[in-house]
C-alpha cells in the first residue's frame, strides 16, 4: 500500500482526513467529490413527503436510486485504488465511506470478493441507520425493512466494482423491532426472479459503471493526438460552466460576432478557438490579434494590411493584414477595448462593408469573416467615457458570453485538476502517484485570482518540481513571489472541524496549552503519564500505542521501558510488549 499522505487515486486510508471544510466559500470536499450535510430532520421530512404523495412503492423506488448515485460515486474512489490496495481493503473503501458520511456503521459478517472471477458474496451488520432514525421519527415501528438508500449504495457501489448486476437484501431491521439491521448480497443472477424484481428498483449496471466511471480521468476524455491535449478543449461541469457552454452550442455554427466577457486567465481564447472548431468555418484559418500589442501606425498595418509604397524611411512591401489572412475563418480580437479610436473607426467599417482598405491603398479587398472579441468589464466603462466607440461596441456585442470565473466554478476544480496533471504528466514525462491531502485542500480553497491560467502554471510548475513516481505536495504548488494562507478545514480525531497546518497536521488548542503552562506541571512526568495511559488504552498494544502519539513501535517501547524503569517497585519482568 502507498503513503498515506497521498490522496487522489492512491491511499483512500484516513478516510475523514480526505474532508476537506471550505465556510468561506459554502464547500465541503470528499476528495474530488463536492459534499453536502443534511439535517436528518430534513431528510426525514423529504421522505415521509414522497411516501405521502406518491405511495410507499413509488418514494421507496425514488430513494432507492439516490442511493444507487451516491454508491455510484463512491465506487469511483475505490476502483482508483485497486492496483495500490488489497482487493478486500480497496472493496472496504465503500462501507469506510457510508459511515464517513454518516448514514450507517458497517461491520462485515461475510465477505468473498473476487472482480475477476465473479465471485462474490457479502453479509453486513448495519448499526445506526440513519434511515431508519427517519422513519421512526416519521412513522414509528415498521412492518417491512425501511433502508432503501442504503440497498441502493450497496448495490450500486458492489456492481461498480465488481462489473456485474450485485442486489442485496435486508432480512433484518431495527425498524421492524430487530436488534440491528442485517443485508446478504450475492450476484442478481443467484436471486430467484420474483426476489431480484424485488430488489431491482430501477438499478441498471450501465447507468452505474458510467456513473463509477466518472472519475477525472474519465471525464476529461483521452488525449486527441499523441502529442497531448489540445488548446481549445473546455473542462468543467458546474452549474456556470454548462450555462457558458449552452451559449457557446447555440452561437457556434452561425457568423454572428460573439464578445467573449471574463476576468484574465478564465479561458477566453479557448472558448474563441471552441467557437471556431465548432463553426463551418473550422477547415479555414482562425487568427488571433491582441488589440494592446500595438498602437499608431503599427497597429493599422498589422491589422489592416499595408499597401506598397515609397517612404522617407524606404520603400515599403505590399503585404496583408490580419484580417485578409482571416479571410473565410475566424478573427478573434483580444482585449478589443484596448483599441485606439483610429483603428475603431476602420474595423466598424470592415464589420459594416465586409471590405478592408490596406494603410496606403485605395481600393478596398473584400473579405468574409467571422469575428469574434474578448474584453473584460472595463469595455462598458470605456464605451461610457467615449474611449471606446458605441456604435462598435453594439456591433460587436451581437451575442455576449460572460466567462464565469473560477472562484465561482469551484466544483470544476477536480476535473481541471486532473486535465492539467495529465497534460504536464506527459509533456514533462513524469508518473505522479497521486495528490497529497494538504495540497488537495490548498487547491479547493485558494482563491485563484488569476483564474485557470494560474492554475494551469501551478499544476505545471508542481510536475517540474515533483519527483517521478512520486505524489504532488503542497510545497510544489505555492510560489516564493506569491504566498497565500489557504483557508483548510479537516477534523480532528473526536470529529471537530479545525484548520490544518502545512504539515498535515491539526493545530493544539491555545487555551488548553496556556493551561497547561500555567498549572506549573512537569514536562517529564506530563510526557510518562501520557505514554502510560495510551498504553492502558491500547490493553498493552504498543503498536495500537504508537500510533496514537504518532510514534514508531521501536520509539514507544524505549520510552515506555524507561517509564516502567522509573516506577516503584518495578521489576523487569513488568514490562510488557504487546
Amino acid at each position: 500500500m502507498t503513503d498515506s499522505s497521498t490522496t487522489v487515486g492512491v491511499d483512500i486510508g484516513h478516510l475523514s482526513a480526505r474532508l476537506r471544510f471550505n465556510p468561506e466559500e459554502g464547500c465541503i470536499w470528499l476528495e474530488g467529490q463536492r459534499m453536502l450535510m443534511l439535517h436528518l430532520t430534513a431528510f426525514a421530512s423529504l421522505r415521509r413527503e414522497l411516501i405521502d404523495t406518491f405511495g410507499i412503492e413509488v418514494a421507496r423506488g425514488l430513494i432507492t436510486r439516490m442511493g444507487h448515485a451516491s454508491g455510484a460515486a463512491d465506487a469511483a474512489l475505490a476502483r482508483r485504488t485497486k492496483p495500490d490496495m488489497g482487493i478486500r481493503e480497496s472493496f472496504m473503501i465503500g462501507p469506510g465511506l457510508h459511515a464517513l458520511e454518516g448514514m450507517v456503521a458497517v461491520e462485515p459478517v461475510l465477505l468473498d470478493v473476487d472482480p475477476e472471477t465473479g465471485v462474490y458474496a457479502g453479509e453486513w451488520i448495519w448499526r445506526n441507520s440513519a434511515e431508519v432514525d427517519a422513519h421512526l421519527h416519521a412513522y414509528g415501528i415498521s412492518a417491512e425493512p425501511v433502508c432503501w438508500a442504503l440497498l441502493g449504495y450497496a448495490s450500486a457501489f458492489t456492481s461498480a466494482y465488481m462489473g456485474l448486476p450485485v442486489l442485496y437484501r435486508e432480512v433484518e431491521c431495527r425498524a421492524t423491532g430487530a436488534a440491528h439491521c442485517r443485508i446478504i448480497g450475492k450476484p442478481a443472477d443467484q436471486w430467484d426472479d420474483a426476489v431480484r424484481d424485488d430488489l431491482h428498483q430501477g438499478f441498471d449496471l450501465a447507468d452505474t459503471q458510467a456513473e463509477a466511471g466518472s472519475s477525472w480521468a474519465s471525464v476529461c476524455g483521452e488525449p486527441d493526438h499523441p502529442g497531448g491535449w489540445p488548446h481549445d478543449r473546455m473542462v468543467g461541469a458546474s452549474a456556470g460552466f454548462v450555462a457558458m457552454m449552452h451559449m457557446v452550442d447555440k452561437v457556434a455554427r452561425t457568423d454572428a460576432v460573439v464578445m467573449l466577457i471574463g476576468e484574465p486567465g478564465a479561458g477566453k481564447k479557448s472558448c474563441a478557438r471552441l467557437l471556431h472548431k465548432l463553426s463551418a468555418r473550422c477547415s479555414k484559418p482562425f487568427v488571433a490579434f491582441n488589440c494592446a500589442a500595438l498602437s499608431g501606425d503599427q497597429l493599422d498595418v498589422d491589422l489592416f494590411g499595408v499597401e506598397k509604397s515609397t517612404s522617407a524611411s524606404g520603400p515599403q512591401v505590399s503585404r496583408s493584414g490580419r484580417i485578409e489572412r482571416a479571410n473565410g475563418g475566424t478573427l478573434f480580437l483580444e482585449d478589443v477595448h484596448r483599441l485606439d479610436l483610429r483603428a475603431q473607426t476602420k474595423l466598424l467599417r470592415v464589420l459594416q462593408t465586409g471590405e478592408v482598405e490596406r494603410v496606403g491603398g485605395a481600393q478596398p479587398r473584400p473579405v468574409h469573416i467571422r469575428v469574434i472579441a474578448s474584453s473584460n468589464a472595463r469595455l462598458i466603462d470605456a464605451m461610457r467615457d467615449g474611449s471606446f466607440r458605441e456604435d462598435l461596441y453594439y456591433r460587436l456585442t451581437t451575442f455576449p458570453i460572460v466567462i464565469p470565473p473560477l472562484r465561482e466554478r469551484r466544483t470544476d476544480l477536480p476535473l481541471l485538476i486532473r486535465h492539467f496533471l495529465d497534460v504536464f504528466s506527459r509533456r514533462y514525462g513524469k508518473k505522479i502517484t497521486g495528490v497529497s491531502e494538504m495540497a488537495v485542500g490548498y487547491l479547493l480553497t485558494h482563491d485563484f485570482p488569476g483564474n485557470v491560467t494560474e492554475l494551469e502554471s501551478m499544476i505545471e510548475r508542481a510536475i517540474i518540481m515533483a519527483p517521478n513516481r512520486g505524489p504532488l505536495d503542497v510545497a510544489y504548488l505555492t510560489s516564493p513571489i506569491d504566498e497565500r494562507n489557504p483557508r483548510i478545514y479537516g477534523l480532528s480525531n473526536h470529529g471537530l472541524l479545525i484548520p490544518k497546518r502545512d504539515d498535515g497536521g491539526a493545530r493544539h488548542d491555545t487555551g488548553a496549552l496556556d493551561r497547561l503552562l500555567d498549572s506549573k506541571f512537569e514536562l517529564e512526568s506530563f510526557e510518562n503519564e501520557l505514554i502510560a495511559r495510551a498504553v492502558e488504552r491500547a490493553a498493552g498494544n504498543l503498536s495500537k500505542a504508537a500510533k496514537a502519539l504518532g510514534l514508531t513501535r521501536p520509539q514507544l517501547a524505549y520510552r515506555y521501558r524507561k517509564v516502567q524503569e522509573g516506577a516503584p517497585g518495578a521489576q523487569s519482568g513488568d514490562l510488557r510488549t504487546d
